[in-house]
């Protein structure tokens, strides 16, 4: 018996483990498909916008259409959604790595004599935004372009390439391959933006005319082509154009150019034997520059030698006369210097002259007071008075000195050799005032 019912205990867990396991997965899969629901929930509901490009949303409940410029995300609610970039780029240059919104082939081109050739080059555009209605409840702006073509890849395979191809022949056909390959890529270039944005010129071709084209026609550089291009005006003188079929649609042309153009094998042969005539005729034009230029040289050269000669000999004569003028200058110095020496040597003679006479003046005067004083020397009377004078000359200079001296001491102390002093002193006083009356009576006796 207890057998059966251990029996019975196992074959019970047996069976209550897959049925745990079933209910596990059940439960797993339940909360996936609530996940996946959830997140299906949120893109219907909400979504994101980049930021190059604009939305046409479509409600799923009214079919309205709204545009979205603003990037990051947006409130889709279950509605379809259109992407446009903002400005879509068309890429005819052949580069299959270019990054562009669309990478087409070279377009192929006529000119106007006929030659062809394929052109490369980029183009890019600027779709509208979101622009209200017109008062007749037309879409306009992206609406309308949405309304017309539903999707970008449509807009640019039925409009932007079909725009970018008439135009790039267009541009073509209104100039020679001449034209072209003596540096008219730039007028081709300016021709495509130009009428892309504003409509395409309207044209007639001129047969035969040796007259010089007017304002606005464009003709041949090459002299044998009689076909020229001239574009019509209206009454005021604009020129005419089509209508442009970007203008209608609110799209306008961010830039527009024409880089390069293949030219066919036989264009290439003929561009070349013109390349190689031009340059043996600029080479021709050159050497007869050179030899014109070689032979003005010489003459320079010559007349150069001639100007050197007569500069030669200018300068000789110059210095002739220099040396002319010199020895003249010479000649007039040396003649005032010899009349200068003899005015000198007649001064100093004078000079000396003048002095031999004052000496001898002297000497006769030393010898006349020689003389006296000889003669006076015998006179005892002159002896005297000359004594006396000197005497006096004496006296009053010994006075004079004695002025300022003390004659009698303040204090006086015994007798000795100091009260000596002071009479002999004063004796020698009364002698030089005899002196001075002595002097006083001679001057009046005079």
């Amino acid at each position: 018996m207890d057998s059966k019912v251990q029996s019975d205990q196992q074959f019970t867990r047996g069976s209550l483990a897959p049925q745990k396991s079933n209910r596990n997965l059940i439960l797993i899969a339940a909360c996936i498909t609530v996940l996946v629901v959830i997140a299906t929930f949120i893109s219907q509901m909400i979504a994101w916008n980049e930021a190059d490009e604009r939305l046409v949303h479509q409600s799923a409940f009214t079919g309205d259409l709204t545009v979205i410029n603003q990037a990051g995300p947006y409130f889709k609610a279950f509605g379809t959604v259109s992407a446009y970039k903002k400005v879509i780029s068309i890429n005819f240059t052949g580069d299959d790595g270019a990054t562009a919104s669309a990478l087409v082939p070279l377009i192929p081109i006529r000119f106007l004599d006929t030659t062809t050739g394929d052109a490369r080059g980029v183009a890019r555009f600027r779709l509208p935004g979101n622009v209200p209605a017109g008062e007749s409840g037309s879409l306009r702006g992206l609406l309308k372009i949405h309304e017309e073509f539903g999707s970008q890849d449509t807009l640019i395979s039925n409009l932007l390439m079909r725009a970018t191809t008439e135009n790039v022949k267009a541009s073509a056909r209104m100039m020679s391959v001449e034209q072209h390959y003596s540096g008219g890529n730039g007028q081709l270039s300016q021709d495509f933006s130009d009428q892309l944005v504003y409509g395409i010129f309207v044209t007639e071709q001129i047969f035969g005319s040796g007259s010089r084209p007017k304002t606005g026609e464009f003709n041949n550089l090459n002299k044998q082509q009689r076909v020229t291009i001239n574009i019509k005006q209206d009454e005021e003188g604009n020129a005419l154009r089509n209508s442009a079929i970007l203008g209608a649609y609110g799209i306008t042309v961010v830039d527009a150019s024409i880089i390069d153009i293949d030219y066919e094998s036989k264009v290439n042969a003929r561009l070349e034997a013109q390349k190689q005539a031009a340059a043996d005729e600029a080479l021709a034009r050159q050497n007869l520059k050179k030899a014109e230029q070689q032979a003005r040289t010489e003459v320079a050269l010559g007349e150069q030698a001639i100007a050197k000669q007569r500069a030669e000999s200018e300068k000789l004569k110059i210095k002739e006369q220099i040396d002319a003028e010199r020895v003249k200058a010479n000649a007039i110095i040396s003649a005032q210097q010899r009349v200068a020496v003899k005015a000198e040597l007649a001064k100093e003679q004078h000079e000396i002259l003048k002095q031999q006479r004052l000496e001898a003046q002297g000497m006769d005067v030393l010898a006349e007071a020689r003389q006296r004083a000889k003669s006076a020397a015998l006179d005892p009377k002159y002896v005297f008075d000359e004594t006396l004078k000197a005497e006096v000359k004496i006296q009053t200079a010994l006075f004079n000195s004695l002025g300022n001296s003390r004659l009698v001491p303040e204090i006086v102390i015994g007798g000795g050799q100091g009260v000596q002093n002071n009479g002999s002193e004063f004796m020698r006083l009364l002698a030089a005032d005899a002196a001075l009356n002595l002097k006083k009576r001679l001057d009046n006796r005079q």
